[in-house]
């Protein structure tokens, strides 16, 4: 179930607002959100081709790749017990039961944070990509105008946060947003609306994007993809022409989010870059939005007053135009309801 709205969460919310309406927030909101458009308007199909063609990355970079730490850190392990096991004299299988029996504890009492902390040791790009996927998803929920909780990005920082499940987390790196629409929505207040699945959509995506931008392909993200399945899975359709999410339009929807994620991505890379940098110096909430809010002023990047172009349902993988379709009926780019998808609740 998605977190309820709380008093917290709607003094948070009420917070981000008033900022924003005060000028002092100005890319809160910028895309998506108070006549603002989202980078890409028009039909919500999105074939492999044409995401391929909007976004000049390939399928296989906007797709994460299964992870080989534990393999890699499994093999390390087993080549120096060899080793300790000739040059000690100690048995091999003593030193293969103490190590599993620290494995075990590790994962129990810190949820991994000591294998993690070697594995960024012996793997020091595992830490970069951490945080410019994180990066990635904070930025997107900013500009979508969700208002972001916190940050983390190691199991240690995790542990110390309560947004994060304190001790009884299962975190390793995560960014906590809150979108008081979808959270009214998904708990029955309200019927759940189609802007709702699509800001989710794209925050959920924002990490792969980065991911894919900056090392030209995804290796995190897997979790990401899992959780837009099971959140698309578990809408169930409500009569008026609504239709289930099955798996293709799953994967269109992932699609369409990665899409969006990776065009926000490059229209606000000041912006990104600063938050990259704040999150490395170890900045918190405060000091994140201001380094967002500073590179956008001092580099002119603007909310969205136009999309970038229109997704055409036209030939046989649809086109990329900067033209708003002939039946637009606003700046938002809106088409006929074959294409609009709107009934989704």
């Amino acid at each position: 179930q998605y977190p309820p709205t709380s008093p917290s969460r709607n003094e948070m919310t009420d917070m981000y607002k008033a900022l924003e309406e005060l000028g002092h927030l100005r890319l809160f909101g910028a895309a998506g959100r108070n006549d603002h458009p989202l980078p890409a308007m028009g039909s919500k199909v999105v074939t492999p081709t044409l995401l391929e063609q909007i976004t000049d990355m390939s399928m296989i970079s906007l797709t994460p790749k299964p992870t080989n730490t534990l393999l890699l850190g499994g093999i390390v392990l087993a080549v120096a017990e060899g080793i300790l096991s000739v040059s000690t004299g100690i048995d091999l299988n003593l030193l293969v039961l103490l190590t599993i029996t620290a494995a075990l504890l590790d994962k129990l009492i810190v949820n991994g944070a000591v294998f993690e902390t070697a594995t960024r040791i012996v793997m020091p790009e595992y830490r970069e990509k951490i945080l410019r996927h994180e990066a990635g998803h904070f930025l997107c929920a900013y500009l979508l105008g969700c208002p972001v909780e916190g940050c983390v990005l190691s199991s240690w920082a995790a542990l110390q946060d309560a947004r994060f499940g304190g001790r009884a987390t299962s975190v390793s790196a995560g960014t906590s947003f809150f979108d008081r629409d979808l959270s009214e929505e998904m708990n029955g207040q309200r019927p759940l609306s189609r802007d709702s699945i699509d800001r989710y959509s794209v925050i959920v995506m924002g990490g792969i994007a980065a991911e894919a931008i900056n090392f030209g392909r995804a290796d995190g993200g897997a979790g990401d993809e899992m959780a837009l399945v099971r959140f698309l899975s578990s809408i169930n359709p409500r009569g008026g022409g609504a239709v289930t999410w099955d798996a293709e339009r799953v994967k269109n929807q992932a699609r369409w989010g990665a899409m969006q994620a990776v065009l926000l991505l490059r229209q606000y890379k000041a912006s990104y870059d600063a938050l990259v940098d704040a999150l490395e110096r170890g900045g918190n909430l405060g000091e994140c939005i201001y380094a967002i809010e500073q590179a956008a002023r001092e580099t002119g990047e603007e909310p969205l007053d136009k999309p970038l172009g229109y997704v055409v349902e036209r030939g046989l993988y649809g086109e990329w135009t900067d033209v708003p379709p002939s039946d637009a009926t606003s700046q938002y780019g809106k088409v006929s309801a074959r294409t609009s998808d709107a009934s989704v609740a």
